[in-house]
């Protein structure tokens, strides 16, 4: 599911990054979804179901804002690079950039 429309070259090249990117970890074992957004929390392209890319949206960048500026205020010369949460079903992983987050979603190994 792709959302959006690019206007400039510039932005054609990233939405092919963006969609060579979520090619390649989505063919990765274990991985259920993976989600570009907007800094702001809007779908740029989803492997979820519509609503559920729509959620992790919402509330995952929430979390990642949250995470970056608690790293801000413990250090400030220091950012976020990565987030991971381990569940009992999945692991998620954020990955910030300066423009978009990206989010994958996968079933946890078995160890």
């Amino acid at each position: 599911m792709v959302l959006g429309s690019s206007s400039s070259s510039g932005d054609a090249l990233e939405q092919i990054d963006i969609d060579e990117t979520i090619n390649r970890l989505n063919a990765k074992k274990g991985v259920e979804s993976v989600t570009a957004l907007t800094i702001d929390g809007r779908v740029i392209r989803t492997t979820a179901a519509a609503e559920q890319g729509e959620l992790q949206g919402k509330l995952l960048s929430k979390l990642a804002r949250n995470a970056a500026e608690m790293v801000k205020e413990l250090e400030p010369q220091d950012e976020l690079s990565f987030l991971r949460i381990r569940t009992k079903r999945h692991e998620i992983m954020i990955a910030p950039d300066q423009s978009y987050l990206l989010i994958v979603v996968q079933s946890p190994q078995k160890d």
